[in-house]
């Protein structure tokens, strides 16, 4: 019940899982929660699902965590202070989870300027998110989810 017929972030998970790799972690900032990779990843001692995302909103998934899921719903039309602050919680958590690789899944829809959202992150937390990945010393990949053309703060 998502957007994607196929799960880009999940697949390459599971293969990286198969071609050795312990502890794979997922990263996913996007508007929307990531329930597809959610399903996919759910009771896996292999990897861990760290989304933070906006609740409620589509698909209406995403309120609690569990075993293996670390889900931080961020409200519509929260401070950007607030969506940042789940964002370094979940890093927080990411780092206790000791991954030997992370797969980021890259949904800039968060953007103050992206018409179908009501999230207010800037460019520079962007830029904040990947210094903040890249130092955790472990291999990194991302994959673009989603996002819009941005429109205009006036």
């Amino acid at each position: 019940m998502g957007f994607c017929y196929l799960n880009s972030v999940a697949l390459a998970v599971l293969e990286a899982l198969a071609r050795g790799q312990r502890k794979v972690a997922v990263f996913d900032f996007d508007v929307h929660h990531g329930n597809g990779t959610e399903d996919i990843l759910r009771c896996r001692p292999d990897c861990a699902f760290f989304s933070i995302h906006q609740f409620p909103a589509y698909p209406g998934t995403g309120e609690s965590s569990h075993q293996n899921i670390h889900n931080y719903p961020v409200p519509p039309g929260a401070p950007r202070a607030e969506y940042r602050q789940n964002l370094a919680d979940a890093l927080a958590a990411l780092r206790r989870y000791e991954p030997t690789l992370i797969a980021v899944s890259a949904g800039f829809d968060a953007y103050y300027g992206d018409p179908l959202s009501d999230a207010a992150l800037e460019t520079d937390d962007f830029h904040w998110l990947g210094v903040e990945l890249r130092a955790i010393g472990v291999p990194v990949f991302s994959v673009l989810e989603g996002a819009t053309a941005p429109r205009s703060r006036t």
